[in-house]
């Protein structure tokens, strides 16, 4: 059931003319007297041209939210995401005497038992009752005005062939092709209606002895006094918030955050580590020439030293990411195998021909054999 508009009530004119949901409950047999009121509210007649003018400067992206100097004709895109099954909302982005034809295409319809759309909506997504709602509304406003919308609809989007000199953001891209690709992000005109809706709870008052209402660091600006000349939909005030990013991990935390996750064994970054395989190479290179007891243990020291330290830094390792793992959720039996000692001691940075020698005395009879030592000692 809908009333009838009262003649000079603007209260009862701007609950049927209108870009918000207005709360008036329909079944399908109401739906002609609906769009008779609604007709009736605007006072003008929606013609073809009209209908056509409006859906044309209809999209789903608007470059005034961008910048207010963009030509008119040039204003606004209708992109469809690929792979996403959510529908895409479009606005309108017409100047001041086209808003009332707007409000009657994008007026939300509430029918009893299905969901609430708009005339544009059905054309774009037509669902049970498309087809009785669009013929109410041919029988109302002519089959050439709704002939008019589906061309246009559901024709090619307009181009955007200029924009304002003023104040777009410009990135470069690589191009597939080559050389690089100039591009200027523009968010979608329903995110300016979101994110009024998410942020509506930060701005809530705080009631004495209730939940704690969560706050932010979120700012109001005025849009514009005039904010038809970005779209008839989008009224009230922009809102900024400020959004920082995480701190860093440091180099250490990082990598022991990547191993709990899957990620390789983190590396012992000890720059002395070098210093010291390079003594014990050159150790073994003088143990082919001349040796003893004494240097024979002296070369058995330093290995011992190398292997030991190696082992205490995989054992705090496998400590902590065992700790951090339990406090994800992550089952410690999925860690990678902590690596032998040699290989923690080579996964650094080595100057020229260092790594080849390392390699070499690391992967060597005297190093294997300590380690077997060491590990039976344990």
């Amino acid at each position: 059931m809908t009333e009838d508009v009262e003649e000079g009530s603007e209260a009862k004119k701007n609950d049927v003319l209108t870009f918000k949901v207005p709360g008036r409950i329909l079944d399908l047999s109401g739906l002609e007297a609906e769009f008779r009121a609604i007709s009736a509210a605007c006072g003008k007649v929606l013609t073809a041209e009209i209908a056509a003018r409006v859906c044309t400067k209809s999209g789903t992206h608007l470059i005034k939210l961008v910048s207010p100097r963009t030509d008119g004709d040039h204003a606004v895109l209708r992109v469809d995401a690929e792979g996403e099954n959510a529908k895409q909302q479009l606005l309108p982005s017409v100047n001041a005497p086209d808003i009332p034809f707007a409000k009657i295409l994008f007026r939300p319809l509430e029918v009893t038992g299905y969901p609430t759309k708009s005339v544009i909506q059905h054309v774009m997504y037509s669902d049970d009752i498309s087809e009785i709602v669009l013929r109410a509304f041919t029988s109302v406003f002519g089959a050439d005005v709704l002939k008019s919308i589906r061309s246009v609809i559901l024709g090619p989007p307009p181009e955007i062939l200029k924009l304002s000199h003023g104040e777009f953001p410009i990135i470069f891209i690589p191009s597939p092709d080559g050389g690089d690709l100039q591009i200027t992000p523009v968010s979608p005109a329903a995110a300016f209606m979101d994110i009024k809706e998410v942020s509506g709870l930060y701005f809530q008052k705080q009631v004495k002895d209730a939940p704690r209402v969560p706050r932010g660091r979120w700012h109001k600006q005025a849009v514009s006094s005039k904010p038809q000349n970005i779209s008839g939909a989008i009224g009230g005030q922009r809102f900024r918030f400020l959004a920082e990013m995480p701190r860093g991990l440091a180099q250490y935390d990082a990598e022991l955050y990547r191993y709990v996750n899957g990620g390789s064994f983190p590396r012992w970054r000890d720059p002395d580590v070098a210093v010291w395989v390079m003594r014990y190479a050159d150790l073994i290179d003088r143990d082919k020439e001349y040796n003893n007891q004494d240097t024979r243990a002296g070369l058995d020291r330093l290995a011992d030293r190398l292997i030991n330290d190696a082992l205490a830094f995989t054992e705090e390792i496998v400590r902590e990411a065992a700790s951090m793992a339990n406090a994800h959720d992550i089952a410690v039996e999925s860690l990678e195998k902590s690596p032998r000692p040699a290989t923690v001691l080579l996964r650094r940075s080595w100057q020229k021909d260092g790594f080849d020698r390392a390699r070499l005395v690391l992967g060597g009879a005297h190093f294997d054999y300590r380690e077997k030592q060491i590990r039976k000692d344990v």
